[in-house]
């Protein structure tokens, strides 16, 4: 208990001295402010610094330090140099370069040979052969054969067949450039738009009908593009036919353009064709001049100016005919972005027409028709043409004509051959007329896309409207068209084709009734596959006219159906 006592005694005394200790701050402080203690008043303190401290010139006189004694090495150290001999061999390194592997160059499968077999007893052969890399010349040749041995009539009535044969070749000099080529081409048929008579047999023979052509061409042209550019072409062309008609044709082109400055350049074209044409009532020689010189010019920025004159010269012998013909030529083409251009087009021209023309066309004409050429008086183009993106390419534009001797075909129904022999049956060939002043009227619009080499897509879509002055229609030509096509290679191993033709209003004069009909729309759809085993060696399987659509392609001569064809190519 005395501890305890002892605790709170010393706990009491030191509280004590807190509370006393507070009490006399307390009044301290009361005194200060009363007596105004405490606070700082209002001096001013001046600090002036006058001392200077000087500091006495520090001596530097030093003591150098006398050198140690030293006493002399016993006995004497000598030296003695000797000369020594180092010789060393030559070093001839042996520096070899780094050699890198070139890169080899993909090997090139330019010839080719392909053939197949196909319903209608059809068969198909294609060979090509080309010289590969080299940068100053190159050859080749080519081989072409499609044969049906039947058709939409009468099987073998109705068969046709066409080779083609091409020999071709180019040397690039420094400066001038010189190519040629030759060329055979046979294509064979038959008049099977025949009215039978019954219990009399056909004689195919007596409706057999052939065209061959045989064709030179050789031609020089600038090798480098300069200021000034030229290319002159010359060939020969004489064509047979299975009865009496042949038709020769001699034609020079010249095309050359020569800048001015940047902006402006000198165009200059011509063409000149001499054709002799003979059948078996019919002979006569005939010649067409063309020269188009123009000016092309930028009168501002994005716009392409082109003014010039057509200007013809021509024997041939029609109503009101004459032997010159000058034809105005404008053009202006606007770029409206990097990828948008709009042009106009005023023009017109001497368009050729012969025996070549004709046949190339139609291979049921009849022999002894008459051939003039047909004067486009005059015509205006328009359009647009662009991109969307960088893989839809589109346009669309308008065309419309005035041409005189416009050419079109009337049925010829009777029994007599081409080469003037009297059948038992009647059939039709074609005789060729021509409207005096014709109007022809064509809008179109078409759009392509492209995706690489995987994919390619193209639409396009025409029509024709035809205002004739003579008594009939303009016989014989589509007033619509549409085509389409598409190619998709899938992995470099299968590439499929696709296209669709649909064409249609097409009238005739019918000869038996001698009234105009309308003809049946053509709807041809065709699929083409083939599959790549290897870059050399692939198969084929290719369908024509898959909705089996005998349209006509003239009055009396349908289109073959279905048609199916197998085959395989090997590149080498």
């Amino acid at each position: 208990m005395s501890a305890v006592r002892l605790c709170a005694l010393v706990v009491f005394i030191t509280v004590s001295f807190c509370v006393k200790n507070s009490f006399a701050q307390e009044k301290d402080k009361e005194k200060w402010e009363k007596e105004g203690e405490g606070e700082i008043k209002d001096v001013e303190i001046e600090i002036v610094k006058d001392r200077k401290i000087v500091l006495p010139r520090a001596s530097r006189n030093f003591q150098k330090v006398p050198p140690r004694p030293y006493e002399p090495i016993k006995p004497a150290i000598t030296y003695d140099s000797r000369n020594f001999k180092f010789a060393t061999p030559d070093y001839k390194p042996t520096i070899r370069p780094l050699k890198l592997k070139g890169e080899e160059l993909p090997k090139i499968y330019g010839n080719y040979v392909s053939g197949g077999l196909g319903n209608y007893a059809s068969f198909f052969a294609e060979a090509s052969v080309t010289t590969k890399r080299n940068k100053d010349r190159f050859m080749g040749a080519h081989f072409y054969n499609r044969t049906f041995g039947n058709g939409p009539v009468d099987e073998n009535n109705s068969g046709a067949a066409t080779t083609q044969i091409q020999v071709f070749g180019k040397s690039m000099g420094k400066d001038i450039t010189v190519s040629g080529d030759a060329n055979y081409d046979n294509r064979g048929t038959y008049f099977y738009g025949y009215y039978p008579v019954p219990g009399i047999e056909v004689d195919r023979d007596k409706l057999r009908q052939t065209y061959t052509q045989v064709s030179l061409n050789v031609g020089i042209e600038n090798t480098k593009v300069g200021d000034f550019n030229y290319s002159l072409k010359g060939g020969y062309s004489n064509l047979q036919d299975h009865y009496n008609a042949s038709e020769g044709e001699v034609s020079v082109r010249f095309n050359s353009s020569y800048s001015i400055d940047e902006s402006s350049k000198i165009l200059l074209s011509s063409d000149y064709f001499l054709i002799n044409r003979k059948d078996s009532q019919t002979e006569g020689t005939r010649h067409l001049f063309k020269i188009k010189p123009a000016y092309q010019f930028t009168p501002f920025e994005n716009l392409v100016l082109t003014t010039g004159a057509n200007i013809a010269f021509t024997n041939d012998q029609y109503i009101e005919s004459k032997e010159v013909h000058i034809y105005p030529h404008v053009k202006a083409q606007y770029l409206l972005g990097p990828s948008w251009e709009v042009y106009g087009l005023v023009t017109g021209d001497m368009d050729k027409v012969n025996l070549h023309t004709l046949s190339s066309e139609n291979l049921w004409i009849d022999s002894n028709i008459p051939i003039t050429h047909t004067n486009r008086s005059l015509e205006f183009q328009g359009g647009l043409t662009g991109k969307v993106g960088r893989k839809i390419s589109v346009g669309a534009g308008l065309s419309v004509a005035a041409m005189k001797n416009y050419y079109y075909y009337v049925n010829v129904r009777n029994a007599l051959s081409p080469d003037g022999n009297v059948n038992a049956y009647n059939f039709d060939k074609f005789n060729v007329a021509y409207d005096g002043n014709t109007r022809r009227f064509n809008p179109f619009a078409e759009v392509s896309f492209a995706h690489s080499e995987a994919i390619s897509l193209s639409l396009r879509a025409d029509y024709f409207s035809y205002g004739a002055a003579g008594p009939l229609e303009i016989l014989h030509r589509p007033t619509y068209r549409i085509n389409a096509n598409s190619r998709f290679n899938i992995y470099e191993k299968i590439v499929l084709e696709a296209g669709f033709i649909a064409q249609g209003g097409m009238k005739s004069l019918d000869p038996a009734t001698a009234t105009v009909i309308d003809l049946d729309g053509a709807f041809d759809l065709n699929l083409k596959t083939r599959y790549f085993f290897s870059k050399q060696f692939s198969a084929f399987i290719q369908l024509n006219n898959m909705l089996s659509n005998k349209y006509p392609i003239y009055q009396s001569y349908p289109a073959r159906g279905f048609q199916a064809l197998a085959g395989v190519s090997w590149s080498f």
